[in-house]
């Protein structure tokens, strides 16, 4: 990764605006496949990589890691994630909970007929003449290969969960691991955009440093305030959730057990999400009054309210971070593209972090877009052109409208009292646990191999 700090114009195929995750992913996608990429970002990236600037931690689903394995970043956090290997949901402390059991997903063995075992025969079916192992419905979704531990492949290892999560901070320092090694890639940091200038064929950015770049295509993942998305005109249709997000990791004395709770609670959703060394991440969703009451509140309190909420199993709990707050809103954008501009990320859609499928949504979004590139680029042929823009907006926009309208019906569902809702999402959760192809559905969804753009 090459740094900039030279005042002049800079020609790359690609500008990425924004160096969150979303963006560091996208160079990582695009610098791996050989293009000349610059990422644009006005914090500093040591500012970036610090607990107290981001306390969060992230969900990857299993195809994710998949898209993050081709990018090479896979097996620089492969080690410091901790797997999701099971999900129980409840409607606040309802006996009636709803189980996802990885293993009840996808159980591959050579010595079974064509290679499938126990209750995921019928999705995930093997075969050792088909090319790598896999045949049937499912061959696009789970690869199977002999040579692997218990028959399984791709960037799990072998491993078989929904997911994975890692701190926030781990994932942005392996990104800028993986960008150094790339010496096509230029980060230009700590700079901000000033001017955007459009052409026929190329699009030039003026930064405050009074340097310029240019390239043939500028990605937009700068957030939900874009600044690119704006100055391109693209509207968005967004509203506030009246919630806040307050993150905190704990440690405890008992295991997890990899399992990860939600609780839907008037308020909002309660998340625990299992971490490596002990810990588990706390997601819980508030009012705004609520919230900041919590943020502040002694540390003995707190962890005696985390107890009652859905913390009772872990044993001795202490604080390993401090506490953060977000407030949460609701953001799509009407179109994700404009001439030279696409949009990825947070800059094109903003979710309520129920299920954790934001960023996932995000990695689904650099799959197809750093697929289109890549292939076009390979033939010479003009990246930044409006068809291939177009074919990436049209790819991506069904699956956006139904992950983020199914999110935010399932938020406006559950953040009640109200008894009949109440009754109906209980029954709704005792029914989806009784009919065993609802709950591989479901589960498929998850783990990002399910997808309404595909």
């Amino acid at each position: 990764m090459r740094k900039t700090s030279e005042k002049q114009k800079k020609q790359h195929d690609v500008i990425i605006a924004g160096g969150g995750l979303a963006g560091l992913v996208m160079a990582a996608r695009l610098g791996s496949a050989g293009l000349d990429v610059a990422v644009v970002e006005r914090i500093a990236q040591a500012n970036m990589t610090s607990t107290a600037f981001d306390g969060r931690s992230t969900a990857i689903a299993y195809g994710s890691a998949r898209i993050l394995d081709a990018c090479g970043v896979w097996n620089k956090i492969k080690d410091t994630t901790c797997p999701i290997d099971d999900i129980r949901v409840a409607d606040q402390r309802s006996a009636l909970t709803l189980d996802f059991e990885s293993k009840d997903v996808f159980l591959c063995d050579a010595s079974a007929p064509n290679g499938a075992t126990g209750p995921a025969k019928d999705v995930f079916l093997c075969d050792a003449s088909a090319p790598n192992g896999a045949t049937g419905p499912a061959k696009d979704v789970f690869l199977c290969d002999a040579s692997a531990p218990n028959g399984a492949t791709g960037p799990a290892g072998g491993d078989k969960a929904f997911g994975y999560i890692v701190e926030n901070t781990v994932f942005r320092t392996a990104l800028f691991e993986r960008l150094a090694e790339l010496n096509n890639v230029t980060l230009a940091c700590p700079v901000a955009i000033q001017a955007i200038h459009y052409e026929d064929d190329a699009i030039t950015l003026a930064l405050d440093d009074n340097s310029t770049l240019r390239a043939r295509l500028l990605i937009a993942a700068d957030g939900k305030k874009s600044f690119c998305r704006e100055h391109a005109g693209i509207q968005a249709r967004h509203w506030s959730y009246n919630e806040t997000a307050l993150v905190v990791t704990i440690k405890h004395t008992m295991p997890h057990h990899n399992l990860a709770l939600e609780y839907f609670y008037p308020g909002g959703p309660f998340a625990v999400l299992p971490m490596s060394d002990n810990r588990s991440s706390i997601v819980w969703t508030e009012k705004p009054d609520t919230a900041a009451a919590l943020h502040t509140m002694p540390e003995d309190e707190f962890i005696g309210l985390l107890k009652e909420r859905g913390c009772e199993n872990l044993g001795g709990i202490s604080l390993a971070t401090p506490r953060q707050q977000y407030p949460l809103r609701f953001m799509l954008a009407d179109s994700l593209h404009a001439p030279r501009l696409a949009l990825i990320g947070e800059a094109a859609h903003s979710m309520h972090p129920v299920a954790g499928q934001g960023f996932n949504l995000t990695v689904r979004d650099i799959g197809v877009l750093g697929d289109l590139i890549e292939m076009r680029f390979k033939t010479d042929g003009d990246i930044g052109a409006d068809e291939l823009l177009q074919r990436y907006d049209a790819g991506r926009q069904l699956d956006h409208f139904t992950f983020m309208t199914a999110t935010d019906v399932l938020v406006k569902l559950f953040s009640n009292n109200v008894l009949p809702l109440r009754l109906i999402r209980r029954f709704g959760l005792a029914l989806i646990e009784k009919i065993p192809p609802a709950k591989k559905f479901f589960s498929r969804m998850a783990m990002g191999l399910i997808t309404s753009g595909k």
